[in-house]
């Protein structure tokens, strides 16, 4: 039985062998084979950081002040590119996975610890559309990155990072670290 289900085919294949026994007489030996076959998995990198880390901010620095008015050194563009996927590939999401903000659902908080800067996260959009911030860890498409046929024929979609504050009492300098893991899912 093959079935097609979202890149994964299980097959069942069923062989019988027939020996003679040394006595003449026929004897029935069956075997039974089972596999999994699957399509080429995607495979997608990071354009636009290294070692797939992204930076804001001149060598890492940004000021409150800028954070505070939304200016362009408190953001960082970035690329999802597929370097290699099934032709027949025709859906792409991606959930934007994380520690999210206990006070803002669409910002990763920041993980360098006590002391550092508070009240402060990464929001991830596309760069087409900055204001529509992906809500983390949402499996829900209109919350999550769901490509366009256009992004998936030019195999890229650019993002926009962007520190926000999370709390409207506003956030506190220190270091700023966060972590975002992209989960694909496509048929």
């Amino acid at each position: 039985m093959i079935r097609n289900n979202a890149n994964y085919i299980p097959l069942l294949l069923c062989l019988s062998l027939y020996g003679l026994a040394t006595m003449g007489s026929a004897q029935e030996l069956n075997v039974t084979f089972s596999a999994n076959i699957r399509e080429t998995t995607c495979d997608m990198i990071l354009s636009g950081g290294t070692n797939n880390t992204v930076v804001i901010g001149t060598e890492g620095k940004v000021g409150l002040d800028k954070i505070l008015a939304r200016d362009i050194s408190a953001t960082a563009i970035f690329s999802l590119k597929i370097t290699e996927c099934p032709a027949s590939l025709s859906s792409l999401k991606t959930t934007v996975k994380g520690e999210k903000s206990a006070d803002l659902n669409t910002a990763i908080s920041n993980s360098s610890g006590d002391g550092n800067a508070e009240n402060m996260g990464l929001s991830i959009a596309r760069k087409s559309a900055p204001d529509s911030l992906f809500v983390i860890n949402s499996t829900v498409d209109s919350e999550r990155l769901v490509w366009t046929d256009a992004e998936i024929t030019a195999k890229e979609v650019q993002l926009v990072a962007r520190l926000t504050p999370t709390k409207t009492d506003l956030g506190t300098t220190g270091y700023f670290n966060a972590v975002a893991t992209f989960e694909f899912t496509y048929e």
